[in-house]
């Protein structure tokens, strides 16, 4: 669990977020709400099942901007030296879930200008439409407008059509695509990227001295996503995919795709010794063609594939099954073949100190993808107050930053590493396996810092 420690230096929290400064052992993120409704920086419980991992589908919760609204700029701002900020969101989508995200992706950059009564950073939104056409208009109007920066946008065929632009002025971008294709030259995703999920899971595998691994995914291009994903870390910490099974269906693919893993051979458990195991204090075995499963599954689809294994006879006893964000669905604590899985994802305590701060200036609960517009908002005000304008070498500080899902940090290639912890579902819930780090090593391994270490 992160815990606030004092650093042996000066830290300056800006609207939420934290620069993490080498020479400090640690920090808890501070929020405090619009209208001082909340209090302290004391340490609250996370919600009983908030979803974490790769971005879901944008969730309608009611929140649109009006044209009118976007156009609105605050008297007070009248002559003040300001760092502009374009907001590029879909805000005319041709959906409703699209619309909605915008609006609390808005509302979320908001907030973290507001918490700190900035007054010489300003939000210019603009609208995309949804679409790449749209997404350049955006950009182009928001260059006119003086941006400095541009936070947004949503979707990956709307960030290709503005980093051109924005290269040319030399305007930096931080986006919420997880589609690391458009990274790099001055733009950013800071997003949830399944890779980072991926390499923190097997990273605790491979510690435990597991270096055989196996995958059964949907033929979709998030499966060949994580399948890749998969393939290059258990590779960088010495291990090898040696079975890799896809489906295409329902529950006959699964079981299908399930039998055809089971025959690269498994070891098998004496009964006896299968008896007094819990799966808790799983090793990996010796024995068998792979010791790790990745399911990159959620909801139905994963309910029915990590019972189509038990009916393979593949034991999760023997062979550790384990997921990306997608398992942190309120149905994956009800299929008992989940039990002692394990699965990698933000930290939950730091998320609810966001979903309070917001839900009391808003009077609702934000989006999952709302804490991106936090952040990057909180970024560009850190920027402002340290040096009175956009800087790459800030955006891009190796020591990274506490933001509203953990720590993070943007990579020169335009990637994002995130501090994730590792969850295991025990006893009907989500339960802590292994805590966020607190801070990123030189290396770029996030390293567990014990609380009062420096």
């Amino acid at each position: 669990m992160m815990r606030a420690i004092l650093p042996t230096r000066a830290l300056v929290p800006i609207a939420g977020l934290w620069r993490v400064t080498a020479c400090m052992a640690g920090a808890a993120l501070f929020l405090s709400a619009c209208g001082a409704t909340t209090g302290g920086p004391g340490v609250t419980p996370g919600p009983a099942s908030p979803v974490v991992g790769a971005p879901p589908e944008p969730a309608v919760l009611g929140v649109e901007m009006s044209p009118e609204r976007l156009a609105f700029t605050p008297p007070h701002l009248e002559g003040v030296d300001l760092v502009r900020v374009g907001v590029l969101l879909p805000f005319s989508g041709a959906s409703a879930a699209l619309r909605s995200e915008a609006g609390h992706l808005l509302r979320a950059a908001e907030l973290a200008l507001f918490e700190r009564g900035v007054e010489n950073v300003v939000l210019l939104p603009k609208d995309t439409e949804g679409t790449a056409r749209g997404a350049e208009a955006a950009a182009e109007a928001a260059i006119a407008d003086g941006a400095d920066m541009i936070i947004g946008p949503l979707l990956a065929a709307e960030v290709r059509a503005v980093s051109s632009l924005a290269r040319r002025s030399n305007i930096p971008v931080i986006s919420f695509s997880t589609d690391t294709s458009v990274a790099g030259g001055g733009v950013y995703l800071l997003s949830f990227p399944p890779e980072e999920e991926v390499r923190r899971v097997v990273s605790y595998t491979a510690a435990l001295g597991a270096d055989r691994f196996a995958i059964v995914a949907p033929a979709t291009p998030y499966g060949q996503l994580v399948s890749q994903a998969y393939r290059s870390a258990a590779a960088e910490f010495g291990g090898t995919v040696t079975a890799e099974e896809v489906y295409s269906g329902g529950v006959d693919s699964m079981s299908q795709a399930a039998r055809r893993l089971a025959r690269a051979g498994i070891g098998s458990l004496e009964v006896g010794r299968a008896l007094a195991m819990t799966g808790e204090g799983w090793r990996p075995a010796d024995s068998g063609a792979f010791q790790v499963v990745m399911l990159p599954a959620g909801g139905d689809d994963l309910r029915m594939l990590a019972p189509s294994l038990l009916f393979a006879d593949i034991d999760p006893l023997l062979v550790k099954f384990v997921g990306t964000g997608l398992w942190r669905n309120p149905d994956s604590v009800r299929e008992p073949a989940l039990a002692n899985g394990w699965f990698a994802g933000p930290d939950a305590e730091m998320r609810a100190r966001f979903e309070m701060a917001y839900e009391a200036a808003f009077g609702e609960r934000p989006s999952r993808l709302a804490g991106l517009g936090y952040d990057s908002a909180s970024l560009a005000v850190l920027m402002a107050a340290n040096t009175g304008g956009i800087d790459r070498s800030i955006i891009e500080d190796p020591n990274g930053f506490l933001g509203v899902d953990g720590l993070f940090r943007l990579r020169a290639d335009g990637t994002v590493e995130r501090g994730l912890a590792l969850y295991t579902i025990r006893n009907g819930r989500f339960e802590v396996l292994d805590p966020a780090p607190e801070r990123f090593g030189p290396d770029g391994i996030a390293m567990d810092v014990e609380p009062g270490e420096s």
